[in-house]
């Protein structure tokens, strides 16, 4: 069962079902936050207090023993990941361990000269007190953040401040903003068109940098790999004399004769303490995993010596970089993120080769800017950015209507559309923004954040929102409005919905997380409905996940409501997996006050590509839906009767998976019903279903036999016309369903709204 939790530090638990979900319930009862806040006070000074102190041991290990050594250890074991037979595991040796925790380390390293590197091999004792020292001092920062929000008395000052801390925060820890193989696609395509520009200045192109950093990458998991197979073996020794053998036997790079070794050992050496002392062995040759000669990568990355030398000079920083560096400023800004290798004299140090791709916007502006290319490469990510949002959309809906650049006047001036599309009854506005959020503009003033926030997140937004209030105000009936978006190819008579979606190259999901609060600071104004931002790689993953327009579609229209109706924390692949839980079909909760968190959501999603990118073919997720409404939404894809996406929108809406378990027994006891009493002219033939939210529509399951087949149109309209009466139905969708023809999910379906109650033709009851 998934959870959806809240901070643990909370003290009161309770729990609830919501559909498939187990809710999770914390809060602090009143009485208490005074002495709740205290005690976060009283935490937050003494670990500011003591940072100077965390800071210099650790600086004193790396004069006392090997940095290399130290940190090796820390990433190999602390960040990689086991494979096993259901797929690819995030869990890792060590657990608690984050990457900016290792690129943390890795630049205090760089603070320390080289001659001031110690030289003692490290031992467990070493490694486990590193292991547990790291996260304490990144820890520290929030605290540091903490106690310097209690200087600040003004309430929206404390907002924006909040607000800051948060994408900062996110920034920090959050280190794929695609999964990997989606990550180095959408980096080759995007920055090849540099590759003349790179040759010039760098002597090599940016697409033989990904080449190359992609290869390091693999031959570093290659040997860690082959390392790990090489313990498995090693740990079948039944005594510590087998062990010892096997180890010779299995590691080619050890020296001298295993039974030299056991001789030397202490005869009661249990078969456990052997396994330690090889391991602690075997860990000194770490740094040795880790190291990359040219020569090697030149060989297995297919590319000359010299080009690769200049690729990972470009990429890499020498030992004591950074003496002199304030530690507190490597946690906003780390050099480690521009230059993940260390330079040594018998190759380069790579311990994380996946920081690059981490940053990799960043790490090609950087190389573009001093090539001369910055406004070469504006240009290339925004219009890459536009094409691939075009390619994914044709993929995600094959057969809708898709423009690119749509151009409009209203008033006299012109506006761009930069992706419309219309399939059946439905538009969606696509608005590309390729802007970035840089990190002078997250440590800056609160005016410049919100300038960032408004380029790539209001802006865009309210472009969209003008388009759709001309759509609106053409289908209300006003002929100006009528003549601009038909002069696009819009029929506003022939539209139900609209969907707004912005797409962004850079990771800003935290931010649809934050629309209260960005209201609550008056950086989005209190009336404007924000659209939903959404990356280009999460976009990618909607795409290949959601494989039905009808439910891609659906998630994106449910989205915008969803992320308005609740103060939610969570990325957008965590959006994606509660989806796949409930449809969205959350209208129980909306009642609910505080935090939805929801971080965590998108594990099956995780694992699912995690183990593509190890190679290994998992069953996709897939969203719960039971048998019924899949036969269903399968008919009105094959057939598309008029208004087919908008009926499917209505039946996906009206229930989630557990309620929709609920429908199929009752619509089968109905059937029951109507075969035993259908000649009595007041039979029980229907069941209603009447969603919480008044924007949904009702949906009517009516049953007939063949006998009153003649007869199903007029109940279908009488059925629609008195749900229509009903003050709390805007709108319904009635499924007529011959219990003789039981094989078939639906004979013929009718789709009415109030707002068209005065049309006929909306009455009429479509085909199959």
């Amino acid at each position: 069962m998934s959870k959806i939790i809240r901070d643990r530090r909370r003290k009161k638990n309770s729990k609830e079902q919501q559909g498939g979900l187990e809710l999770s319930h914390f809060s602090i009862p009143p009485a208490e936050h005074e002495a709740y806040r205290d005690a976060i006070i009283s935490a937050a000074e003494a670990g500011v207090a003591d940072f100077p102190r965390k800071i210099e041991d650790l600086i004193d290990k790396f004069r006392c023993y090997d940095p290399l050594g130290i940190v090796a250890t820390f990433s190999v074991y602390g960040l990689q990941g086991t494979v096993g037979a259901d797929g690819a595991s995030q869990t890792s040796v060590v657990k608690g361990i984050q990457q900016h925790h290792a690129e943390l380390l890795q630049a205090l390293m760089l603070t320390v000269p080289t001659e001031q590197w110690g030289r003692a091999p490290f031992t467990a004792d070493i490694t486990q007190a590193i292991f547990e020292a790291v996260p304490k001092i990144a820890e520290t920062f929030l605290y540091q953040r903490a106690l310097a929000m209690r200087q600040v008395e003004d309430k929206q000052k404390q907002a924006v401040l909040s607000l800051q801390d948060l994408i900062r925060f996110h920034t920090q820890g959050v280190r794929n903003w695609g999964y990997y193989s989606d990550v180095v696609h959408i980096s080759s395509e995007l920055y090849g068109s540099l590759d003349r520009g790179f040759v010039s200045h760098h002597g090599f192109g940016a697409s033989d940098l990904i080449h190359i950093l992609d290869s390091i990458l693999s031959e570093f998991e290659h040997r860690i790999n082959v390392r790990f197979k090489a313990l498995q073996r090693i740990s079948r020794g039944n005594n510590f004399r087998q062990v010892i053998r096997l180890y010779h036997r299995h590691v080619p790079q050890i020296q001298g004769d295993p039974e030299d070794t056991i001789t030397k050992l202490p005869p009661t050496m249990t078969q456990k303490e052997a396994l330690l002392f090889v391991l602690s062995h075997y860990n000194l040759s770490l740094p040795d995993l880790a190291t990359f000669t040219v020569e090697d990568v030149a060989e297995f990355s297919a590319r000359s010596p010299e080009l690769v030398e200049k690729v990972l000079k470009s990429v890499s920083r020498s030992p004591g970089d950074l003496v002199g560096q304030n530690p507190e400023h490597l946690f906003l800004s780390n050099p480690v993120w521009a230059a993940p290798g260390i330079a040594l004299a018998n190759g380069f140090f790579f311990s994380m080769p996946q920081v690059a791709f981490s940053h990799i916007h960043d790490l090609m502006r950087r190389l573009a800017e001093e090539a001369g290319l910055k406004d070469e490469l504006e240009r290339a990510r925004a219009s890459y950015l536009e094409r691939k949002i075009e390619e994914v959309l044709r993929v995600g809906l094959p057969k809708a209507l898709i423009q690119t650049g749509v151009t409009w006047l209203s008033n006299g001036q012109q506006f761009e559309t930069d992706a419309l599309v219309i399939l059946d009854r439905v538009v969606l506005i696509v608005e590309a923004k390729s802007h970035r959020l840089t990190p002078e503009g997250l440590r800056g003033a609160p005016d410049r954040v919100k300038r960032h926030i408004r380029e790539l997140v209001l802006d865009p937004s309210i472009q969209s929102t003008r388009l759709e209030s001309l759509i609106i105000s053409a289908r209300d009936g006003d002929t100006v409005s009528s003549a601009i978006v038909r002069s696009i190819g819009i029929d506003p008579t022939q539209v139900d919905h609209i969907a707004r979606l912005s797409v962004t190259l850079d990771d800003f999901s935290i931010l649809s997380s934050s629309e209260k609060n960005l209201k609550e600071i008056g950086w989005i104004p209190l009336d404007h409905q924000l659209a939903p931002t959404i990356g280009l790689a999460d976009l990618v993953c909607l795409v290949d996940i959601l494989d039905d327009p009808l439910l891609l579609l659906h998630y994106l229209l449910e989205r915008s409501h969803f992320q308005k109706s609740f103060d939610v924390l969570g990325d957008e692949l965590d959006f994606l997996g509660l989806y796949l839980k409930t449809g969205l079909n959350l209208g129980n909760l909306e009642k609910h006050e505080g935090q939805f968190i929801v971080t965590g959501m998108s594990e099956a999603i995780d694992l699912y590509y995690t183990s593509r990118d190890a190679k290994m073919n998992l069953a996709k997720p897939k969203a719960q839906i039971r048998p019924l409404f899949q036969s269903i939404i399968k008919q009105l894809s094959e057939r598309r009767p008029k208004g087919w996406v908008t009926i499917g929108i209505h039946l996906l809406s009206c229930a989630d998976f557990e309620e929709q378990k609920v429908l199929e027994k009752q619509i089968d006891m109905l059937k029951e019903i109507v075969k035993n009493n259908y000649r009595d002219p007041r039979h029980l033939n229907s069941l209603q279903i009447q969603p919480p939210q008044g924007r949904k529509a009702r949906v009517i399951f009516y049953l007939y036999p063949r006998q009153l087949r003649a007869g199903r149109n007029e109940a279908i309209e009488q059925l629609a016309a008195e749900a229509l009466a009903d003050a709390d139905c805007s709108a319904c969708v009635v499924f007529g369903r011959c219990i003789d023809n039981w094989n078939l999910a639906y004979e013929v379906v009718a789709s009415v709204s109030k707002a068209e109650d005065d049309d006929p033709s909306q009455h009429q009851v479509a085909p199959p």
